[in-house]
Parts: C-alpha cells; structure tokens; sequence
C-alpha cells in the first residue's frame, strides 16, 4: 500500500493557478505568501509527525515528497466527503479509502482509524494486507484483530483498560520478535512486519476517540436538540452581534390596557438603528444576538430598527424586569401606531388594538394580511417563499418578480422568523429556512406554519418561554447533561428535522442550510433519528 503523499511542488503551484479565479502570477506577492504558509505548514511538528506515522503503517513507500494536510473523511453514499466543510482540494486516492467503511463511518487517512460517526468510538484500524504480515505468528495476528475490532472506549477508565491490553500484545510482539535472527529479518521481510504492526497499536492509542463529546440521548426530542445545539454552534460561535446606529429618543403615547386604549400620558424611548455584521445567514444571526444583547441590558424601552430591503421594519424592547429577567421584544409594523402599554403582562411597546388590520403583527395577523392580499394580486405561497428564501441571503435587496404590495408583511414576518424568535431560542433560525423551503417546494403552506400551534416552533402560547429554556437545554445535551421534559417547542423542532432528515440522521437538514449558506466548518454530527 503506497503512502498518500503531496504531488511536486510546481504541479501543485500550476493547479492552484488554474483553481484561482483571478489565475494568480507565477512569483506574485500572494504567491509567495501562500508558499510561505505551506512551508510552514509542511514543517509543523503536527504534520511531519503525521508524515512519519503514515510511512510506519505503509512501510516502503516513497518518501522524498513532502507530507500533505491530513483530514477526517465520512463515508456518504458511494464515496467519502470531508469532514472539514471548507475543504476544495481533491478526494482521496479511492484505493486508499477502506473498502469496508460503512454509511456516516469517519475514517481518520493519518492514522487509518475507523470511527463510528454516532458516536465518534474507534471501530478498527484499517491496513491493507501486504505479504510480510504472514511473517508474524497467526496466534499474535489473531489476537491482534480481536484487539482492533470495536473496542470499547466509551469511557476514559475503558480506554485506559485497553490501552492495557496493547501494551500487553506490544510486549508480546517484542518479545517474540527478540527471538528472531535480526539479519533474517531485515531481509525476509519480519522487520518490516513488525514496524507495521507497532505502528498501528501506536495509531489506535493516539486517538482511541475521534472528538471528546457528549453521547448520543435515548430520548427522541432530546437527539434533536443535540444537533440543533451542533448547528448553533457552528453559524453562532463566530458571529458579531448586530451594533447600534443613529441613536435618539422618541416620544411615544402610554396607554394601560387593563384599562382602555386610551392615551395616559407620554413615554421616552431610545431609538436605534441596528447594524448586523456579515451576509446572508450570518447577518440575520448577527441581528438576532443583537436584539438579545440590547433586551437584556435595556435600561427603559427601546425602539429599534432592521433595515431589511428598502424597508424598514420596527422592533419594541421592553426592558428586563422580574418577570421578564432577560427583557422582552416585539416585531412592530411598518409606518404602524406605537403605543406603550403599562399593563405589565403586555410587551412594553406594541400597536393598539384600535389600529387598521394592516398594521396589526401575530401569527394569526400574518396569516389573514397574506389571504387578503394574495386574494387581490394571485400570488401563492410557493412562490413568495421563494422571494423570501432570496431575502434570507440578501437582505438588503428587495425580491423580484413579487407584487409590492406583499414586501412590507415578507419583512416583518422574516424578521419575527430570522430574528426575534432566534433572539429567544438561537437554533429557531435553522428551522425558519427550514419551514420556507417546506414552503417553496410545496409540501407546505404558510397555514400550516402561522395557525396557534402550528409547524413553525415557536407558534401558540407559551412558546416565548419554551423556546429559552429549549436553547439551555441544547447546552447541556451539548456538555453530557440531561435536559428536562420537552415542550411543544422542541416536539415541533424534532418533527421537522424527521420529515426532513437524509438516511434517518438528524443533523442532515441543518447541515444542507449552513453549506447553503456558506456557512463552513466541521461537518454536523451524525445524529440517528434512532437510539443507537
């Protein structure tokens, strides 16, 4: 078996050549800075360690190349993706990928270890058979792939008992070998054998588990929350929350509705204009964490403002109280009256009840502005959640092709989708583009997802609520922990991943949103629909 090694240096330069869009010069600045991360790179201890590792299991393999990047691979259909989503280079050689990985194995091409894609235990060491191997006894290669089937490395006591075991077969090994004429086995080939085998026990040992992280929940909606939790992760770690602009105040009138929507008297405000940071998928992200940022820390009501298209679509912000610890928000509507309500179970600042039905912002509001409307311009649900799928990846473009009478309610519905309710649950986000591509391709419509306790997640009394403790609970799945019992929220979210999932893994629907959405990084989690 030949090593995986770098092709020569110039063959690499005029492929990157031909991959850049730009075809960057032969001896340009960038160039030169690019050769200067590989050298460093081929010269890390990381990667000459590798190197040498990989020349230990394929023994006689040229060496003069310089090593090459390692990476994880899952098996995915016929053939292997990377584990490193951002990866552009070419597959591997399949003559070096085991024959015997099955759906969602990780196989390690350093090492040639074997995971289980669940839940990231070592199943064997992959080595294909060269002829020297017959030089060790049957008993010791007998003994060794019992060692090196799906060994249990479920706990940290568990590795260290079969670390054990190695060691013990290593000293085996040695003292067998001891035994043998070393000019003999130089020669026949027993050497070489040897050194195969010691490097694949010391392969096993450096990595017995391919990712520390918590095992895979018996519960049903707890699996899902554990991928859900994967997701936020990867789209949240990295975002900038959304910074504040154009500040003021404004005067707004207060009414107590316990009482009448009569005017009582005036209230101040500040206003903002919010700014999220990044594009498409990101940007909403960013604006989310942004609006959780300001109502948690709010020191009296705020009225903020998301730039979405050529609109501007209003968000309410009562400040934190005991009731409402990490504050409150509402998604207003455009040019709607605003009033302050001083009845402590409202929101701080919504519309009054007295306002025209076309400023009015709920889920059941939505969905009688979307009828009405659609029953004057004729325009389905599939199509406008397609000009809402466009808005998701460019929001500061208005969609074509959509009568602009529908554009103000798209905004506030996308910004109460994409924004205030991730503010309160972050992985909310994943299944709104998820609820819009039901949408677009027609298995849903927006009447399945806007009625009280509808598809979408966060639709129905209590949801507010539900949906916060739904994202700490992610966290501790995401740490080991048991999460408590699940609301409508997460039923709703575990429902959706399941008529969504690809080969019954979770994580399958979240991973398609974030690569639609150039979101890179390591790749989901595989996450069975079905306790393993």
């Amino acid at each position: 078996m030949q090593t995986h090694t770098a092709r020569p240096s110039l063959e690499r330069s005029e492929e990157s050549s031909h991959a850049s869009p730009q075809g960057h010069l032969e001896g340009s600045p960038r160039v030169n800075q690019l050769r200067a991360l590989q050298g460093g790179l081929d010269r890390s201890p990381r990667v000459q360690g590798l190197s040498r590792l990989g020349a230990s299991l394929n023994h006689g393999a040229p060496s003069a190349a310089p090593p090459i990047q390692r990476m994880e691979w899952r098996k995915q259909g016929p053939g292997v993706l990377p584990e490193d989503t951002g990866h552009v280079g070419p597959a591997p050689d399949p003559l070096l990928i085991p024959p015997t990985l099955v759906e969602h194995d990780i196989w390690d091409d350093a090492t040639n270890n074997v995971y289980d894609g669940a839940t990231g235990f070592l199943k064997y060491n992959h080595q294909e058979p060269q002829m020297e191997d017959l030089r060790v006894p049957e008993a010791l290669r007998q003994e060794f792939d019992v060692l090196n089937k799906s060994p249990n490395v479920s706990s940290k006591n568990a590795i260290k008992s079969y670390h054990l075991k190695l060691n013990k077969f290593s000293t085996q090994l040695t003292e067998w070998f001891s035994t043998q004429d070393p000019v003999s086995s130089a020669s026949d080939g027993t050497e070489v054998a040897v050194k195969r085998l010691r490097a694949r026990i010391g392969a096993i040992k450096s990595r017995s588990v391919l990712h520390d992280q918590a095992p895979i929940p018996k519960i049903e909606s707890d699996r899902a929350l554990l991928a859900l939790g994967g997701a936020s992760r990867r789209l949240y770690d990295p975002v900038t929350a959304a910074a504040l602009g154009g500040s003021g105040t404004q005067d707004i009138e207060t009414i107590d509705s316990s009482v009448s929507d009569a005017p009582t008297g005036v209230t101040t405000v500040d206003t903002h204009e919010m700014a999220p940071v990044g594009t498409g998928l990101d940007w909403w992200a960013s604006a989310a964490m942004g609006l959780r940022g300001v109502a948690g820390s709010a020191g009296r009501g705020q009225l903020l403002h998301l730039p979405v298209g050529t609109g501007q679509v209003p968000i309410g912000v009562k400040e934190p109280s005991k009731s409402v610890p990490q504050g409150e928000f509402i998604v207003l509507g455009h040019n709607a009256p605003i009033v302050h309500d001083a009845n402590p179970n409202q929101q701080g600042m919504r519309t009054p009840s007295s306002a025209a039905p076309e400023h009015k912002v709920s889920y059941p509001a939505f969905l009688t502005r979307l009828t009405d409307t659609q029953r004057v311009h004729g325009t389905d649900d599939a199509v406008l959640a397609q000009a809402m799928l466009k808005m998701v990846k460019s929001p500061s473009e208005d969609p074509e092709g959509v009568p602009p009478a529908f554009l103000p309610l798209l905004r506030e519905l996308l910004v109460t989708w994409m924004v205030a309710e991730p503010a309160r649950d972050r992985s909310v986000i994943f299944n709104s583009v998820l609820s819009l591509q039901e949408i677009a391709n027609g298995s849903k419509g927006f009447g399945h997802m806007l009625t009280d306790d509808g598809l979408h997640p966060m639709t129905g009394g209590g949801t507010a609520k539900a949906g916060r403790t739904a994202e700490t609970y992610e966290e501790k799945l995401l740490s080991g922990k048991p999460a408590g019992k699940a609301s409508k929220v997460e039923e709703r979210q575990k429902q959706q991943l399941k008529r969504l999932a690809t080969d019954g893994d979770l994580s399958s629907p979240l991973e398609q949103v974030l690569q639609d959405h150039g979101i890179g990084g390591q790749r989901l989690r595989y996450v069975p629909d079905d306790t393993v």
